[in-house]
């Protein structure tokens, strides 16, 4: 449970959120550099570790043959719409066919930014991965395949 505790702080409904979202004004994103090479990692099979870092909070952790994914994401938006939430900045820094067969999934919890249906799905009709997942996440989980 999360208490504030500074007294001036009132809780906010959602008429002031929706005040707030049409007042606003939107910040203008920082010029990105592009990266111009790609990671593309080789099946490991001995005992070093290698991890290659896909973007946001994806890793792809290789170690003694085995290859881990973190909160996979590479769908062009974190929302469950292809039309609307959040826009991917940067592509993925490992393309989504350059994955070597994935044997586990890590997910650390259930925010569109970190459990993203759509690649879940396409890694599982492809690679049948373990899926490790907090508490009821596998109920968003089992809905997909």
């Amino acid at each position: 449970m999360f208490y504030n505790l500074d007294p001036n702080i009132k809780p906010k409904n959602l008429l002031d959120i929706l005040k707030w979202k049409m007042t606003s004004k939107k910040s203008e994103w920082l010029p990105l550099s592009e990266s111009i090479t790609t990671d593309i990692p080789p099946i490991t099979h001995d005992k070093n570790v290698r991890v290659s870092y896909v973007g946001h909070v994806t890793f792809l952790i290789q170690v003694q043959g085995l290859n881990i994914l973190t909160d996979p994401v590479w769908s062009e938006r974190a929302s469950p719409f292809t039309f609307a939430g959040p826009k991917r900045i940067v592509k993925p820094g490992i393309d989504f066919a350059d994955l070597p067969k994935i044997d586990f999934i890590l997910i650390s919890h259930n925010h569109y930014d970190h459990l993203d249906i759509k690649t879940i799905k396409d890694l599982w009709l492809r690679d049948k991965p373990k899926i490790i997942t907090p508490l009821k996440n596998d109920i968003i989980i089992k809905k997909t395949y």
